[in-house]
């Protein structure tokens, strides 16, 4: 037994309208052809309605098949819009820093949803070797990296600080503990690069993948961090920035992309990101 997708699309207008008369204004059918096909449908299915003298209800076999009917029917339409638009429901594999991922990206993102509501992102947070070597692989379609050389656009470009909690009790200990990214960070390496260069003596004391876990060590007084200024914009209350200590270099971001992209919905949704992020450049 097969269920005719018209046969479905009918059963579903009616019993959401509870009516064969606004059921045939809505599929501009006649009463009679809506009659007919709901009966052929029965003959597959059962009772679909109950009578109750000249209207009706649905019944238990009706709802069941009401359940499934709206999402056969969306699955059908869902696959004809995408032939008929491709482009349109892309499949877009993003990754990012995390720090960018939650601050800098959901207006983007959201910008791309109102244009492609059908398309799907796959986003994940990297370290910067690791999207690179998805990018070359072609298990990642657009890459937010940082650090990166010529000729990569360079979207955003911010100070790199190091921050203390309000306490400063972290900067009184000696050697310095520091609250750092896993090795391979650039940001790591800098500030590795400065203390050293300034004859600053240091200890790793925490390491963490998620600048949210580094600045929950700065605010419990174990550890100074250098992280991007922006993250730390408003939270002067929390944390203080330390001007006592070796400049580091700013932090730049660049968009890197497979050589296979080629959709327009992934286009669209780097020019959202580029905006955004030289939105954000403009209020630091």
């Amino acid at each position: 037994m097969e269920l005719s997708i018209d046969l479905l699309r009918t059963f579903v207008t009616v019993a959401r309208v509870n009516s064969y008369t606004k059921a045939s204004c809505l599929l501009n059918m006649t009463q009679s052809a809506v009659s007919m096909q709901m009966k052929r449908l029965e003959e597959q299915t059962g009772n679909l309605f109950i009578k109750q003298g000249k209207s009706f209800s649905i019944s238990p076999t009706g709802e069941r098949l009401l359940e499934h009917a709206v999402r056969i029917l969306k699955a059908h339409d869902d696959a004809l819009s995408v032939i008929a638009n491709p482009d349109i429901y892309d499949h877009i594999r993003i990754g990012s820093p995390e720090l960018y991922a939650s601050s800098f990206l959901p207006n983007a993102l959201r910008r791309f949803y109102s244009r492609y509501p059908n398309s799907r992102i796959d986003f994940s947070t990297y370290m910067k070797e690791t999207m690179l070597r998805k990018i070359d692989s072609g298990d990642l379609d657009i890459a937010i990296c940082a650090d990166m050389p010529e000729p990569f656009e360079k979207i955003y470009t911010e100070k790199v600080v190091w921050v203390a909690s309000r306490c400063m009790c972290a900067t009184k200990m000696n050697p310095l503990p520091l609250a750092v990214y896993p090795e391979g960070c650039h940001i790591r390496k800098w500030s590795i690069n400065a203390l050293e260069e300034a004859g600053i003596p240091y200890r790793i004391a925490f390491v963490a993948t998620s600048v949210f876990a580094l600045l929950s060590a700065v605010r419990a007084g174990i550890a100074v961090s250098p992280v991007g200024v922006s993250r730390v914009l408003g939270d002067e209350g929390v944390y203080t920035r330390l001007t006592n200590m070796p400049p580091l270099p700013d932090n730049t971001l660049s968009i890197v992309t497979s050589q296979n992209l080629r959709s327009q919905s992934a286009q669209t949704l780097i020019t959202f990101i580029r905006e955004e992020f030289m939105h954000r450049a403009k209020m630091l």
